[in-house]
């Protein structure tokens, strides 16, 4: 009888034993392993969790664990916490390094700032949330469009084809925007337009940045088979509002263009002076306006005046698909004998990611 108990009680101490030690793994395991979510709750109670990708033009991007890629209109969010740290533009021209932590009012955060003290904002008033630390990849953003255009060198319809390109860190911006408007007839494929360049600029304070541009350009209206040009210089965010941006560039711009009759420029010295425009409104109809206005003053030919002038207006049609309609102009007192002015527009359907 003892023998039996003393059994009954060594099969309870092992399986008890055997309970515990997966209890802890468990718990443990839940410590180590289980990531911790940023999480967006919304006014109309609807919880996303997972994380924030960032937020620029009044909306906020999250990969929710459930339904991936979901924008956010900024006003519709009543509570926002992260786990990660950002660099964080504020519509009255503060950018602040930290990790988003939630306010005891609705509406509100906390930024938890590098210097571990604490910033209350709200949530509208925060103009870019840009994450920094993370696969090349995930912070990339922009557009891709194609559609319809007309251009005065042509005279008929073509097909163009564009693209933005977004990729920010914690003191860096960079933009690759290439655009190629093309005729295609019975006999061949007229390269008309094209544009590509990449833009860098670094902030070293919330309001004043310094600026590279590399591009390539051509042409035919204005002559132009090919213009590499290279930008050094600066800028300012003249306005940062809440629906709203206006920035201005300037400094000294390097040329050398190739006309269609093959005669090679040399190097060309310019001056600009570039007013970049964004308006945004993220209730319904959902509305983007983005407009670059550039004016080239030449040094190394005397009077010579350039103008470039791009503007994009995009309704949203579902989702992450816009309308987007973009008028450009292009003039150049010294470009050809047969014409200065250049000008066209483009409807076009537009993929945002």
């Amino acid at each position: 009888m003892a023998s039996q108990t003393r059994r009954q009680c060594l099969w309870y101490m092992r399986h008890l034993y055997t309970f515990i030690t997966l209890l802890v793994f468990i718990i443990l395991g839940n410590g180590v392993f289980a990531q911790i979510k940023d999480t967006i709750i919304l006014y109309n109670g609807q919880v996303l969790i997972g994380e924030v990708k960032g937020a620029q033009y009044g909306e906020i991007t999250i990969d929710d664990v459930d339904l991936k890629f979901i924008h956010v209109k900024q006003y519709k969010i009543r509570f926002l916490t992260t786990y990660r740290s950002f660099r964080i533009e504020t519509n009255d021209k503060k950018l602040l390094l930290g990790m988003i932590k939630p306010s005891n009012k609705d509406g509100q955060v906390n930024i938890l700032l590098d210097s571990s003290t604490v910033f209350n904002a709200e949530i509208i008033s925060l103009n870019t949330i840009t994450p920094f630390g993370q696969n090349f990849f995930q912070q990339l953003n922009g557009s891709f469009s194609t559609g319809f255009t007309y251009t005065k060198s042509s005279d008929i319809g073509q097909l163009n084809l564009s693209a933005n390109i977004f990729y920010f860190t914690r003191y860096f911006d960079y933009q690759l925007a290439v655009s190629m408007n093309g005729t295609l007839d019975s006999s061949k494929y007229s390269r008309d337009r094209e544009e590509a360049s990449f833009f860098t600029a670094y902030n070293f304070s919330p309001t004043w940045f310094a600026a590279v541009n590399l591009a390539y350009q051509r042409n035919l209206e204005l002559d132009i088979a090919r213009r590499y040009q290279q930008m050094v210089g600066g800028g300012n965010k003249l306005m940062v509002r809440k629906y709203s941006q206006l920035y201005a560039i300037t400094g000294l711009v390097f040329n050398q263009e190739k006309s269609t009759s093959d005669e090679f420029s040399g190097l060309l010295l310019e001056v600009p002076i570039l007013l970049k425009f964004n308006f945004f409104k993220r209730s319904h109809p959902d509305i983007q306006i983005s407009s670059t206005q550039t004016v080239f003053f030449g040094l190394t030919q005397k009077g010579r005046i350039r103008y470039s002038g791009n503007t994009s207006f995009s309704w949203q049609l579902i989702r992450d698909f816009y309308l987007t309609v973009n008028p450009y102009t292009n003039f150049d007192n010294q470009s050809s004998e047969n014409s200065d002015f250049d000008f066209g527009v483009s409807v076009s359907v537009s993929y945002k990611f």
